[in-house]
């Protein structure tokens, strides 16, 4: 569970303080070098009548804190928000200007209201640091075209040059997605793809199969990516040994209880500080069973891999992610499977994009059982096949029991009964599930998408 806890954080680590009541909260960000000025990822995000608000701050690209706004947002003067972000992130403001020595220290709020910095330009810390290499953005969709247009509008405006991007249609018979990707294609280096065979990791293996570029990149349809998000998300390969990088996951909105519950108990952002995992000097000792759940590594919504690295482990397995029998899981599985070939993953906050929850309320309990079919489909696969991992379950016993000690103590961390017990039901159901998604695979034949291509 980590530490986040105890600095009233989610799991998703956004300040928990917004998810003790089920009223709308608002999202936003702050780019503390222009005056100060709070922007919005969409306009859903934005809905007046808030309660409260969310604010990722940045200064020249890099995260330095997600701040809880209390009181809606349009009534908040400039001077009050500069003091709440004077307050949530005055140390991490100093600690990037004393790195990068970009500007002098800042002495109070009120110099954010003028801006920090007029450029980027002036800060050696604001941008990647190889722009050149070439890479392929792989968008599985299941016949949303409103929110692919969405999704391909934000990379039209992407700040990379050498990039394509594959959208592959896993449920072709449904109208739209075409015609979507025919409108972008002036614009953008975008092609369609057909790939009616079921299945989330199938789809992937389709696109992974279609690239032609060093890196490819897999976004989902339901997110809306930042300018930098391409660039960021390419930076850590700068490292040889890094075989996997997944970015910060954010919510779009939050204007349900399915949705804050979603996000206060299964977040896929992890946090502003950029975090690297491997077998060796990067090991994450305090989670459970490292690196055989990869939850804390990132989410499939946002994560590159090198190509070549990825196609030789045979892609993504078709017997987990959702459209599977086994629902869930893939992409997680996919990162622990780069540490366990002596590779390294890396968790790159810079790389920002926003994920549209589920605003219902019977698809949020499906996601709950879907993730906890997942948890254990992923376990199962492992016990199966990796002897390391009886060494992996031995090291988490003691773990778990300061976990569970820790769980009892802070009710607020805990789903509620009825949601808490859909999710052990998925868990339940994992290993059978999985056992009968192998099956399933090989009678469709979906290991070999990636060889016959």
């Amino acid at each position: 569970m980590g530490d986040h806890r105890a600095r009233g954080l989610t799991n998703g680590f956004l300040p928990e303080a917004a998810f003790l009541h089920l009223a709308p909260t608002a999202i936003g960000y702050v780019e503390l070098e222009a005056p100060l000025n709070v922007l919005h990822p969409a306009p859903e995000s934005a809905l007046p009548g808030c309660r409260d608000a969310l604010l990722l701050v940045r200064l020249h690209g890099e995260p330095l804190a997600i701040i809880h706004v209390d009181g809606p947002l349009e009534r908040a003067s400039a001077a009050t928000l500069s003091t709440a972000i004077w307050d949530g992130c005055a140390e991490e403001i100093r600690a990037h200007c004393e790195r990068f020595a970009c500007r002098p220290e800042p002495r109070g709020a009120e110099e954010l209201l003028a801006g920090l910095l007029a450029s980027r330009e002036g800060c050696p810390g604001a941008r990647p640091a190889s722009r050149d290499a070439s890479v392929t953005v792989v968008i599985p969709t299941l016949g949303h075209p409103h929110k692919l247009a969405r999704c391909l509008q934000t990379l039209r405006d992407a700040d990379f040059a050498n990039f394509d991007v594959v959208v592959v249609d896993n449920r072709p018979g449904i109208p739209g997605t075409q015609e979507v990707v025919k409108a972008f294609a002036e614009h953008l280096p975008v092609r369609y793809i057909a790939e009616p065979r079921p299945g989330s990791s199938v789809a992937r293996n389709r696109g992974l199969s279609e690239a032609a570029s060093e890196f490819v990149a897999f976004a989902d349809d339901d997110v809306l990516v930042d300018a930098g998000w391409l660039g960021w998300l390419l930076d850590p390969f700068a490292d040889p040994a890094v075989r996997a990088v997944t970015g910060m996951i954010l919510p779009l909105e939050l204007r349900t209880e399915s949705q804050k519950r979603l996000e206060q108990y299964a977040g896929f952002s992890k946090g502003v500080a950029k975090h690297t995992y491997d077998l060796r000097e990067h090991r994450a000792h305090n989670r459970l069973l490292y690196p055989y759940w990869g939850g804390m590594f990132g989410a499939g919504a946002s994560m590159a891999f090198r190509r070549t690295d990825l196609l030789g482990a045979g892609g993504f397995d078709p017997a987990l992610g959702a459209g599977s029998p086994a629902r869930a899981g893939a992409d997680i599985e996919a990162f622990t499977a780069a540490i366990l070939r002596g590779g390294r993953v890396v968790y790159q906050p810079r790389a920002v994009c926003w994920h549209e929850h589920t605003p219902d309320p019977d698809a949020l309990r499906r996601t709950l059982f879907d993730y906890g079919v997942g948890f254990t489909a992923v376990l199962t696969k492992y016990l199966r096949h990796d002897v390391r991992f009886l060494a992996a379950l031995a090291r988490s016993v003691p773990l778990a029991l300061v976990n569970r000690r820790q769980r009892k103590s802070t009710p607020s961390s805990r789903l509620p009964h009825k949601l808490a017990r859909v999710e052990r039901r998925g868990m339940l159901f994992g290993p059978w599930l999985y056992m009968r998604s192998r099956r399933w695979a090989r009678k469709r034949q979906l290991n070999d998408v990636i060889e016959r291509r």
